[in-house]
């Protein structure tokens, strides 16, 4: 009987031949392949580049033609003047990339089609500005060049779904000759099969029947049977002795370890189920979706404390008058748990009710000071600290602070905390305070920004706190971003203030006056 050694290098030098003729088919077809994929993903991409360049023509013309109407300005005139030159040269690109393609061909010609009227309609209106505002204004109103734009913009979505259309197509044909190449290399690997067939039913004998034995006790060992030891048998190479040795000593200790095991994954599935369910009321806190009107626009961001697992207290809010006012609510109930959850959910609900009936903020938080001012939470040293804002559409309003940190505002001027004394204690605190309301004025462009503690004491104790100058610093250096991303830029810069982590929860709330209301019809 030869030895396992010679029938592994006689098994081996028969899988060397075979493979490497599979390696040859395999790397073939794969330059093919790849060559195919490269160059339907190249050709979409210059396509859809082409055909991208047209509509950024027409947008960097639109604005241009729109600045010169609406200002008189000349200095609008020469974006309008740059498209127009470009556009030419970008169509030519996208005939040349299209020209294979009927289908291309004639969306691109209808593309170009509705640009050449658009062009003409501006043409007019810009020569009529110069001689007759007033007529070129009350042109632009009966939105001929608009329904152009909006045509180009139709013609340009249907050639990019033709583009996308015929790539899938290349692409098809490449699969096509994947699967070609696929097959031949599954011809080798049967060949390789083949092969091995001869030389496996020998090697089982000696090895194959040594593994199946321990796959069995493996079976063993996945059902929970851990004190059957597997034997070694006599016609065993020595290296599987002493694997299922190994075998054996590994069962042992997994038995001895699986009671702890089990008792900490029932731990773990314990605070997993913990946490979803704090998730789940601290999503009941905040409300599904934040009004936008003409005049503002309003953006949040929460972020609980990533050192705790149970949900904290703070709590936002907004609510649209019917008479166009827009009342902006945040508060921070005091410590974690159940306790403040509820209390958080209380308040909130609680203002929102008001405000549809007295929307006044001193008026409303005296209300929920009265809801607070209970016992029992007194005793638990459970208090709340709010601010509430309520501005109308002219930028002009009013708001309140119930021990709570003052807003900012941020323009394009810079960034100033509104500091102010009149403000008021923590609801829960005193039976019957007062609260007076500071005067709120929001310019076009700026933005209103009110926040919980957890932002402006991100660092402490260890080192020194976040504080409000380093608040305004980001607003101020992302003036030019959305709403949106100046707040997360804002918390970002906190939890890596606290060394990447934030020890409570944040809640931060912008309002920005985008337009001046006599801008807006009634």
């Amino acid at each position: 009987m030869p030895t396992l050694r010679a029938m592994l290098i006689r098994l081996l030098g028969a899988l060397a031949l075979v493979l490497a003729v599979l390696i040859v088919a395999a790397a073939m077809g794969t330059v093919v392949t790849s060559r195919s994929y490269r160059d339907a993903a190249e050709l979409s991409m210059r396509r859809s580049t082409g055909a991208n360049q047209l509509l950024i023509d027409i947008l960097d013309a639109e604005t241009g033609y729109r600045g010169y109407v609406l200002t008189g300005s000349d200095a609008y005139l020469e974006p309008y003047s740059e498209s127009r030159t470009r556009y030419p040269n970008d169509l030519a690109v996208l005939r040349e990339l299209t020209r294979s393609e009927p289908d291309l061909i004639a969306r691109a010609e209808a593309l170009d089609a509705t640009a050449q009227r658009w062009f003409r309609e501006t043409t007019t209106v810009l020569s009529l500005r110069q001689r007759d505002p007033a007529a070129a204004i009350a042109r632009i109103n009966q939105g001929a060049a608009k329904r152009e734009t909006d045509e180009f913009r139709r013609q340009f979505a249907l050639l990019r779904a033709d583009v996308l259309r015929l790539r899938a197509r290349d692409l098809r044909e490449a699969d096509r000759r994947r699967n070609l190449v696929l097959g031949v290399i599954v011809l080798v690997a049967v060949l390789a099969l083949a092969v091995l067939a001869g030389s496996v039913r020998r090697v089982w004998r000696n090895v194959g029947d040594p593994i199946a034995q321990l796959a069995l006790g493996v079976g063993r060992v996945a059902r929970g049977r851990l004190s059957d030891p597997v034997g070694v048998q006599s016609g065993s190479v020595r290296e599987m002795a002493q694997l299922i040795r190994g075998f054996n000593a590994m069962q042992l200790q997994v038995f001895q370890q699986r009671d702890a095991v089990a008792a900490a994954a029932r731990r773990e599935v314990a605070q997993q189920t913990e946490r979803r369910l704090w998730e789940t009321v601290q999503n009941g806190l905040l409300p599904e979706r934040l009004p936008n009107t003409p005049v503002y626009r309003v953006a949040a961001r929460y972020r609980p404390a990533e050192t705790a697992l149970l949900v904290g207290g703070d709590f936002y809010d907004t609510y649209l008058l019917a008479d166009g006012r827009l009342a902006v609510m945040v508060g921070d109930v005091t410590g974690h748990g159940a306790t403040s959850a509820a209390q958080a959910a209380g308040l909130r609900f609680g203002w929102r009710t008001m405000v549809a009936v007295d929307p006044r903020p001193h008026v409303v938080v005296a209300a929920l000071n009265a809801q607070m001012a209970r016992a029992e939470l007194r005793s638990n040293g459970v208090f709340a600290s709010i601010i509430y804002a309520l501005i109308g559409p002219d930028g002009t309003g009013v708001y309140t602070r119930a021990g709570h940190p003052p807003p900012v505002l941020a323009g394009a001027d810079g960034c100033r905390e509104l500091l102010s004394e009149e403000r008021g204690p923590l609801l829960g605190v005193v039976d019957d305070p007062s609260w007076p309301e500071v005067p709120l004025e929001i310019a076009e462009g700026e933005t209103l920004v009110m926040f919980t503690d957890g932002l402006v004491e991100a660092g402490a104790p260890e080192r020194e706190q976040f504080g409000v100058e380093r608040v305004c610093d980001v607003l101020y250096a992302e003036r030019a971003s959305a709403a949106q991303v100046r707040l997360e830029r804002a918390m970002d810069a906190a939890r890596r203030h606290d060394r990447g982590r934030l020890r409570d929860d944040v809640v931060i709330v912008a309002v920005e006056r985008i337009a001046r209301i006599d801008e807006y019809p009634t």
